[in-house]
């Protein structure tokens, strides 16, 4: 399919930066706009027309989520992003001195902080180390684990090394220590689809901004059943209320203070319909194509240190970390921004890989399906001026 109508791609420079943060598509911006200009109003408070129908339009997002994911409406909570569902978890289980989390190495800020945080609480946080190449394994897990093991917080695919994990094997393994599991999936949705009736994880967290949808918006997956308390209360989250009390609403509800985000979760939710009409067959298959031709790039160039897998068939998503030589990695990306590519550089949220790496930061290249191989021979092409530098 060509997807080139429902992205403004820029071409120079060519945007190279998905990973950070994916292109908005042009049916999400128009869902956006059709809100503010036809149906502008709260939602949930009120008899006129513009409340009930963007009441019915707010709504219907969960719908969409439930059928994306193969899971329930009521078991998705709106939130602003990753590391605010993240967070969430943190600040929603009960937990007390003695409790374990197992988080991995090579985690981003988001999934590492808040459990960190917890060691006020006499939480001890245990890691589990990747492989040199960002791979996570289920036997190093099982071997982690304890009966005091309340959590495991692991990413679906990393953003700094985009390893292909066993996420099906690792949850397994939680599940059958009677863990509690969290997956950090802002890097994964956009790229796999996710099967939540097959996958029991208890709680997923992924943003909009890296689905093709709006900044500011994001949904927590928190499994019916599982244990999660509010972290916020207020306006539209209670049943009953006086001077001297509460009660709450049940499900998802009970998450939800205050006026949400409206036009940007009805984004969102135009952002998995434009998932759905490239198909995750055409997104995987291009991507493939994309990962293919940028590890011949830096096979082609000895002064490139690519960091993370460098077999096509172990990588996630079209994402490559990666020095050049002596060259510091800022300037390595002013010179390709200069180049006509637009990347990441700098630790990535993640200082604990830089470190591992021996290195204070990396290039990040991340495309997606609206890139092209033409775009990755240029690439190329101005990898090895800068070769020549370093």
């Amino acid at each position: 399919m060509d997807v080139s109508s429902l992205f403004d791609a820029p071409k120079n420079p060519a945007y190279f930066d998905s990973a950070a943060s994916s292109l908005t598509a042009k049916q999400v911006r128009a869902k956006m706009e059709e809100f503010y200009s036809n149906y502008r109003a709260n939602i949930h408070r009120g008899a006129h027309k513009y409340t009930k129908q963007a009441s019915e339009e707010y709504e219907a997002v969960y719908g969409k989520l439930a059928k994306f994911f193969h899971s329930k409406e009521s078991e998705f909570v709106q939130v602003r992003n990753t590391t605010e569902a993240i967070n969430g978890v943190a600040l929603g289980l009960e937990w007390k001195a003695g409790d374990e989390v197992v988080v991995s190495s090579i985690e981003h800020h988001s999934n590492l902080l808040p459990w960190l945080r917890l060691k006020e609480k006499g939480v001890k946080v245990k890691i589990l180390r990747a492989d040199e190449e960002g791979k996570l394994s289920a036997e190093k897990l099982k071997s982690v684990l304890t009966p005091n093991t309340r959590l495991v917080a692991l990413t679906a695919c990393s953003n700094v090394l985009g390893a292909k994990e066993p996420i099906e094997q690792l949850v397994k393994t939680a599940k059958e220590n009677h863990s509690l599991i969290l997956l950090d999936a802002a890097q994964y949705v956009g790229h796999h689809p996710l099967d939540l009736s097959k996958l029991p994880a208890d709680y997923v967290a992924f943003s909009g901004h890296k689905i093709f949808g709006p900044t500011g918006i994001g949904a927590l997956y928190h499994r019916e059943g599982a244990p999660l308390t509010p972290w916020f209360v207020g306006g539209g989250t209670i049943r009953e209320a006086s001077l001297e009390g509460y009660t709450l609403l049940e499900n998802r509800e009970r998450f939800e203070a205050g006026t949400p985000a409206v036009a940007e979760w009805i984004g969102l939710g135009a952002a998995l319909d434009v998932i759905n009409k490239i198909g995750y067959n055409e997104i995987e298959s291009h991507e493939k194509k994309l990962v293919a031709a940028m590890l011949e790039v830096f096979a082609a160039q000895p002064k490139a240190l690519l960091y993370g897998p460098k077999a096509a068939d172990q990588k996630a998503c079209a994402l490559f970390a990666f020095n050049m030589g002596k060259v510091a990695h800022h300037e390595v990306a002013v010179m390709l921004d200069r180049f006509g590519f637009a990347c990441r550089s700098g630790h990535h949220c993640a200082m604990p890989i830089a470190k591992r790496l021996g290195v204070e930061g990396s290039v990040r290249a991340s495309l997606h399906v609206y890139n092209d191989e033409e775009q990755v021979r240029k690439f190329g092409e101005a990898l090895g001026k800068i070769s020549a530098l370093a």
